[in-house]
């Protein structure tokens, strides 16, 4: 009797503990089933067990659930001692004792909140100190870089380095670094950025190293550069088409090369995390602000897709008018926002149709 009585105050302190609340009928048989799967694998703990529920969800579903079964294992018990069935009145009871050894310690070590937010991040994904996804890109680390940062590398630039030019060219236009080689693209000769000076404009254009026949990119894509507001390195390059009679070509022997020694420079200006790619972000964060739509953006980028910048620089980065961009060129037009959205419908309708088994004869298995 007094392994009983012990039992029914342990029952009534966890009661107590645990509050009264009334879920939807989805959400009570998502808890129920988490519940399930914690006894079917002899462990209760939210942080321990072996369930595809997060940590939020199976501490609910833990507290509902326990709170649910006491109340039917002391009804249960009640009902058969009032009965006078000892016998199944004795079994009840040591079903109550084995489920709170099992329950109450999981209980204890995650006591439900006064106010639960359900909106918090699981413990298994959330580390304080980790850092976020995605933290140290060159999207991210523009907003720790001075508006003028391409300048100043430009600037600390060598006039011998062989890389003046292309460094000119990466401060006023989005072009990648392996553009700036000279080499065999889209089964035609590439001979690295191109720059033709026309009535006080610079036209930086190339093939984009990934276009790969204008199947995912554009074949040829450029920016248009105001000489007059692009500073330093637009009056280099400018310089440079008149010496050469109206245009040049900038090549470098090795791409590699190139992207050592831009890490160099901004490094001895204390700039972190700088590469070539870094002034493509920033070009393309500068077209956010500048360009009137999307559309222009993803043709100076080289893009198919105007999804495609959403990777780079974003617009509270970039600077209106910033290398004195006032316009974009390419050889085809990227799809519109209207074209994209039809044809991500049209993705998402098949993928759809192919997990319930009802896709077009061509895609069926």
């Amino acid at each position: 009797m007094t392994s009983l009585v012990e039992t029914h105050a342990r029952m009534e302190r966890l009661l107590a503990l645990l509050p009264e609340r009334t879920p939807s009928e989805g959400t009570m048989r998502q808890y129920r089933g988490v519940h399930e799967r914690m006894r079917r694998a002899g462990c209760y703990d939210p942080m321990a067990c072996a369930c595809p529920a997060s940590y939020n969800r199976a501490r609910a579903a833990l507290h509902f659930c326990a709170r649910e079964t006491l109340l039917r294992l002391k009804a249960d018990l009640e009902a058969r001692s009032r009965a006078g069935e000892r016998k199944a009145a004795s079994l009840t009871a040591e079903a109550l004792a084995l489920y709170l050894d099992r329950v109450e310690p999981a209980i204890l070590a995650h006591p439900p909140c006064a106010d639960p937010d359900y909106r918090a991040a699981s413990p298994f994904r959330a580390k304080p100190d980790a850092p976020r996804r995605g933290a140290g890109s060159k999207k991210h680390s523009l907003k720790d870089k001075p508006a003028d940062w391409r300048e100043q590398v430009f600037a600390a630039t060598p006039e011998t380095s062989p890389y003046k030019a292309a460094i000119a060219a990466m401060c006023l236009s989005t072009c990648r670094v392996g553009e700036y080689a000279e080499t065999i693209r889209d089964q035609q000769y590439s001979p690295g950025v191109r720059v033709i000076k026309r009535d006080g404009f610079l036209e930086i254009f190339t093939i984009a190293q990934k276009s790969h026949g204008g199947k995912y990119g554009l074949s040829m894509s450029g920016v248009k550069v105001a000489i007059a507001q692009g500073g330093a390195p637009a009056a280099h390059l400018a310089t440079m088409c008149d010496e050469a009679g109206g245009a040049i070509e900038i090549a470098v022997e090795s791409t590699e090369g190139l992207r050592k020694a831009v890490g160099r420079i901004a490094a001895r200006l204390g700039f972190s995390n700088v590469s070539p790619n870094s002034f493509r972000a920033q070009c393309i964060a500068d077209g956010k602000v500048t360009l009137p739509n999307a559309e222009m953006v993803a043709a100076g980028a080289g893009h198919c897709s105007i999804r495609s910048q959403s990777r780079y620089g974003r617009a509270e980065h970039g600077r209106r008018g910033g290398g004195g961009l006032v316009g974009t060129f390419s050889e085809r037009q990227p799809r519109p926002a209207s074209v994209e959205r039809m044809v991500r419908f049209e993705a998402m309708r098949l993928t759809r149709a192919i997990e319930r088994g009802r896709a077009p004869p061509r895609f069926a298995a």
